[in-house]
């Protein structure tokens, strides 16, 4: 009993208990913009047959991009063309990825990356020569690599390239 006559005796001096504390105000969280969908990548195939029986596509969009696989001097049939002139298999190889990239909707003025390997740098120049003819004013970021050999026997070059078709 003589708890309870203390805490009146409080009360009574004016030693009330503080007030609660206010609530704060709680900030509702942003709303984010829905995370973008990843494009699923799409195959491109230019309907050669020689390359059905191949693990591999020659080219593959995802978004805007597009990625061409190494092209090389091969006819539509798998033969090759221009066996022993640089300058014939380049044409070859390059009017092959003309092909890729139009059956994704692009053409050579969407290319913004091209790799090349050449089996010869004694040729290097006949190479830049036929690249530039075929290709005219177009200049993408590019690098040439010099190589032992190519995956078919005869071959003397093979580019592959990135495109970017909005």
């Amino acid at each position: 009993m003589a708890k309870k006559n203390k805490k009146k005796d409080r009360a009574a001096a004016g030693k009330a208990r503080k007030p609660a504390p206010k609530a704060r105000a709680v900030k509702k969280p942003v709303a984010r913009p829905a995370a973008a969908a990843v494009p699923k990548p799409v195959d491109i195939d230019p309907g050669w047959t020689w390359d059905d029986n191949y693990p591999f596509v020659q080219g593959k969009k995802i978004g805007p991009l597009i990625y061409v696989s190494g092209q090389v001097a091969l006819d539509r049939d798998g033969n090759v063309v221009g066996a022993g002139d640089i300058g014939a298999q380049t044409r070859q190889a390059l009017e092959n990825m003309q092909t890729v990239l139009e059956a994704a909707g692009a053409s050579l003025n969407n290319i913004v990356k091209m790799n090349s390997y050449i089996t010869d740098a004694s040729v290097y120049r006949d190479f830049s020569a036929a690249r530039t003819q075929f290709l005219g004013g177009l200049r993408p970021a590019s690098t040439v690599v010099v190589v032992a050999a190519l995956a078919f026997e005869g071959l003397m070059v093979e580019i592959e390239a990135i495109a970017l078709k909005p």
